[in-house]
């Protein structure tokens, strides 16, 4: 059959991954429910990857931000506070790649390397890749190398197949709106 083919290229295609260097901050996206990419960011941290982290992400649930959430978890995972920075504003992928450019350019940091979960990679690098390299600012993409979504067989199992669904979906919103590439 072909078709395990076509669908195991279409979760390709949203996983980017650059080969990992040294950057001055790491840049964590909210969406996760598991806590993948904070872990998969405290990891870098503690390997010396960077000497920051930047959780991006707004408002969660009451008076309470994903990037709040994000922060506790990297304490609990050993990340010092004074080394995590906040953007808690965003309430999409484009606003988390946007207000985290204002806190890069305030440190004046010249490369990220971009944590999110392996499907949402194409769309989060693709957005960075437009606005942060006009600044000067180089992005690599790492996704979470022990995410609980898997490409193989994502078809078949309702919690990988909406994330990919969701993917196409705004990647075609984003191209419309300019967003990309």
């Amino acid at each position: 059959m072909i078709y395990p083919l076509v669908l195991n290229g279409l979760a390709n295609f949203l996983i980017i991954q650059d080969k990992l260097e040294k950057a001055d901050v790491i840049l964590v996206l909210a969406g996760d429910s598991n806590g993948e990419r904070v872990e998969g960011a405290a990891n870098l941290f503690k390997l010396g990857y960077a000497p920051k982290i930047l959780m991006s992400g707004g408002p969660a649930v009451w008076n309470l931000t994903y990037a709040q959430n994000m922060r506790e978890e990297a304490r609990l995972l050993g990340i010092p506070d004074k080394d995590i920075l906040i953007q808690d504003r965003s309430k999409s992928t484009y606003e988390d790649i946007k207000f985290s450019f204002r806190i890069l350019k305030k440190i004046n940091a010249k490369s990220v390397i971009l944590v999110s979960s392996p499907y949402h990679m194409r769309r989060a690098v693709s957005l960075a890749r437009k606005l942060y390299p006009k600044e000067g600012i180089k992005v690599i993409a790492f996704p979470c190398q022990k995410s609980e979504w898997k490409k193989e067989g994502w078809w078949l199992r309702h919690e990988a197949t909406q994330p990919v669904i969701h993917e196409y979906m705004a990647l075609f919103q984003y191209l419309l709106k300019g967003w990309l590439f």
